[in-house]
């Protein structure tokens, strides 16, 4: 089983970088989450958090991911194929 993070479908691309935005969806004011098998996990993704002009103080790599909610789908990492090459044979 995994626990999942849902997050709302792609707006437009940035204008300045090209890359596809998405934040956080939310059931009641509460993170839209749910516990799934692991076989419905089609493929994982690098979400970049979205600074804005200046970025929060209060952010650091330990928690980043947690304080943010706006964020940069990043098409340039395929966790998976890394994943698999940096696996021993």
């Amino acid at each position: 089983l995994a626990y999942v993070e849902w997050f709302t479908p792609f707006r437009e691309p940035d204008e300045s970088s090209g890359l596809r935005q998405i934040s956080r969806s939310t059931r009641h004011l509460r993170r839209n989450s749910a516990v799934i098998h692991v076989d419905e996990i089609i493929r994982p993704c690098h979400l970049i958090p979205k600074m804005g002009q200046l970025v929060n103080p209060t952010w650091t790599s330990a928690n980043v991911y947690e304080l943010a909610s706006e964020f940069y789908l990043n098409p340039f990492i395929d966790l998976e194929t890394f994943c698999m090459s940096t696996t021993s044979t």
